[in-house]
């Protein structure tokens, strides 16, 4: 093969002001030519002909020396490139043709950085290409290169300035003067009117003039362009190629791939591939002096040789990367609030279990705490039939005597409250009558279970000294006896005597059953009675327990020390078993309680956490799957933007960026879906009311009655998983988006 770094010959003598010069490939003069052969050209020889301008740069804006490309198809190479040598003045502009297969595609994608050599030397200004990495590659694209596509490759997502900002952003960053510069070059391709158009608002030839601005806004060394006409009709064509010939005039050197010989003839030069080699390589024009064509003020010549201004912010940058993305997202809304709704679900379940689950726990330790910390509190209870063995028993339970015993053995005791309650009593005034219950009980019990005095008083020690028939109402009880008449003074008929009314308490909330300590009680139909009114009145009829005693259904012992709540409850215990044959009591601490309680709420805060935790784990399979289906959608855009200069941890960022959009749209909103746990619990309460009733009163008090209490901590632990489960889900499509390789990406159709 003869050498492919050859001289050509200059074949446009009718031009003016060029006098025919022998030059070689780099466009360094060689001799002068005779007449006769200024518009010759042999396609046969190996030594082409060429004419120069009388000054030209020393040093190229590219040179490339015996350049090669191979690939592996199985166990086979492919060489596609055979020693390619070339050198491009700065102010060239040169066509490259030949038939498919020839190399030219390939040759391009070298001369981008997109691909590297098997063999050869690519240099741009005194740089080796060939032996940068792929980030060095990429800093090369977004500053030295610009290229014009033939399909314009603009970002659908964004209008005409944010294409044209977008090798800005892998250059450094962005500035606050980047702004008048893109302004400049929109201006400058004739966009001013369409400036904030998006691709799919714009013509063709409208299109690649943006194209065109894109590939300038870096003072790129030199254009790299694939057909830029290739879509265009005729009279675009030729705008294209105008604009073309304005930008070379003014200094812009450019490499243009082409297969209209139309196009190709206007170029200054024109190198033919065929076979991988250099066919020939034709001189029309010489390069560009724009100080000698052009005057210094020209508006191409200004943009192409002013510096950028401003210093970059990353700041300014980072928040352009978050408007992108979420313009990208806007492109498919419904998409976008799918997965959105994923995160939503999982985030409103974390406050939402979360906050029931402390609601039915504060509801718990509610009950508990209203029992006291510091007391002990005994109930009578049936004796089991394992204790009992098929024997008949009709005395059991608690005693007025374990009272006296209890206080007497235990030092740590510091009160007794006993107290006896019977349900299912009818009470009269005149010809009114409720059912309620009677609750006998001394002068303590109003502040033991903190009722409140509506008028009157409550029961006297002196009450119980004397027997006297006396009681108070509760307010609903007084309610229905009386009506609008005062109670106090009057009297009712309680069981078969007489008792007369000396206050009313206000109904308090009721107190469900607390497992170990006491039965649920409904206060709101009760009547307080002195308990030893009752056991004189009533006691020896109605009332026995163990051994024959008096009885009482409860027996709370309030302590000096609630520390020592634990080791009191087992020593009453083994007092009891002292004087009681069967285990007829049940011994509740409300500490050991509430300690229990706490477990099983921390417990059960941790199944609501898991299963909340399992709907935000489907929301980060749901960005997964969305995320990777958007990578293959978009493979040409990241094709795009390598191109432009986009390292993969660039393509990494914007994707992992778009991720957390989303997962931080899901958690905003889910949030404001957790907060109206309260709401929307009671509209689901108020819908199984009325629908399934029967099923409603099944359920719990505490299922029915509480409120849920959303943890101020939940809210920002919520947030915090779904960004990272968004983080997390959202790393792999971002890599494997980053790992495409840029040539394939943008052969890629879809």
């Amino acid at each position: 093969m003869a050498n492919n770094h050859c001289p050509v010959s200059f074949a446009r003598s009718h031009l003016p002001g060029i006098t025919p010069s022998t030059f070689t490939a780099s466009g360094l003069m060689s001799a002068t030519l005779p007449p006769a052969e200024e518009s010759i050209h042999d396609n046969t020889s190996n030594d082409v002909a060429c004419l120069a301008p009388t000054a030209v740069s020393s040093t190229p804006a590219l040179r490339i020396r015996g350049l090669e490309k191979a690939y592996k198809i199985g166990s086979e190479s492919l060489q596609v490139l055979k020693g390619i040598d070339l050198d491009v003045p700065r102010g060239d502009y040169v066509a490259i043709m030949g038939p498919s297969g020839s190399g030219k595609s390939t040759l391009l994608n070298l001369l981008g950085g997109l691909d590297s050599p098997t063999g050869g030397h690519y240099f741009i200004g005194d740089e080796d290409v060939a032996k940068l990495s792929d980030d060095q590659l990429s800093a090369i694209r977004a500053k030295r290169i610009g290229f014009v596509f033939q399909a314009y490759n603009l970002l659908p997502q964004l209008d005409v300035v944010e294409n044209i900002e977008v090798p800005l952003a892998y250059n450094g960053g962005m500035s606050r003067d980047d702004r008048a510069r893109t302004l400049q070059l929109v201006n400058l391709v004739g966009l001013g009117q369409r400036s904030d158009h998006r691709p799919t608002e714009l013509s063709g030839g409208q299109q690649q003039r943006a194209g065109i601005a894109r590939s300038l806004v870096n003072s790129p060394e030199f254009i790299l362009a694939d057909e830029a006409t290739g879509n265009l009709d005729t009279t675009t064509t030729e705008e294209i190629l105008e604009l073309f010939d304005r930008l070379n005039r003014d200094g812009c050197t450019i490499v243009m791939v082409t297969h209209e010989e139309e196009v190709a003839q206007r170029a200054r030069r024109i190198v033919r591939l065929r076979d991988g080699v250099i066919e020939s390589d034709l001189r029309l024009l010489p390069p560009s002096q724009p100080s000698d064509e052009q005057p210094p003020d020209s508006d191409v010549h200004k943009v192409l040789t002013t510096p950028r201004r401003g210093r970059p912010s990353t700041l300014r940058l980072r928040l352009r990367d978050i408007r992108v993305g979420m313009k990208t997202l806007l492109m498919h809304p419904l998409r976008s609030m799918l997965t959105v709704l994923g995160i939503f679900i999982g985030v409103a379940s974390v406050i939402w279990l979360l906050a029931i689950s402390e609601g039915i726990a504060a509801k718990a330790n509610q009950q508990i705490e209203e029992l006291g910390a510091n007391n002990i509190i005994l109930t009578t209870s049936r004796p089991s039939g394992d204790q009992l063995q098929g024997r008949k028993v009709y005395y059991y339970g608690l005693t007025e005597e374990d009272c006296y015993h209890l206080r007497e053995t235990i030092p740590s005791v510091s009160m007794v409250i006993p107290l006896y309650r019977r349900t299912g009593r009818e009470f009269r005034y005149l010809d009114r009558k409720v059912e309620g219950e009677i609750n006998a009980c001394t002068p303590e019990y109003k502040d033991l279970y903190s009722l409140k005095m509506v008028d009157g008083r409550f029961l006297l020690p002196s009450d119980g000294a004397k027997r006297a028939n006396v009681c108070v109402l509760d307010q609903t009880v007084a309610r229905e006896l009386f009506r609008h008449v005062d109670p106090i003074g009057k009297s009712i008929h309680v069981i078969d005597d007489f008792f007369k009314v000396v206050g009313v308490v206000a109904t308090r909330a009721e107190l469900e059953q607390v497992k170990g300590t006491t039965s649920g009680q409904d206060f709101s139909d009760n009547v307080y009675i002195p308990l030893e009114t009752y056991w004189t009145r009533f006691g020896e009829t109605y009332s026995t327990g163990n051994n024959g005693g008096r009885a009482v259904s409860q027996i709370v012992l309030r302590l000096k020390d609630q520390d020592e709540a634990i080791t009191t409850g087992q020593a009453i215990k083994q007092a009891l078993d002292r004087t009681h044959m069967f285990e007829d009591y049940m011994i509740g601490v409300p500490l050991e309680l509430l300690q229990q309680a706490r477990n099983t709420r921390l417990m059960f805060m941790a199944m609501m956490a898991l299963l909340a935790s399992i709907s935000l784990l489907v929301g980060g399979i749901g960005i997964m799957n969305i995320m990777l289906a958007t990578v293959t959608e978009r493979t040409r855009e990241i094709g795009i933007r390598r191109a432009l200069g986009a390292r993969k941890r660039d393509v990494t960022r914007q994707f992992l960026i778009e991720t957390v959009l989303l997962s931080v749209g899901g958690g905003i909103t889910g949030i404001l879906g957790g907060l109206t746990c309260n709401k929307m619990l009671q509209g689901i309460r108020w819908v199984v009311t009325q629908s399934f009733p029967e099923m409603m009163k099944s359920l719990p008090d505490t299922v029915q009655s509480m409120e849920p209490v959303i943890l101020p901590w939940s809210i920002p632990v919520a947030f915090g998983i779904s960004v990272t489960v968004g983080v997390i889900f959202g790393i792999y499509p971002a890599i494997r988006a980053a790992a495409m390789n840029p040539i394939e990406a943008l052969r890629h159709v879809g």
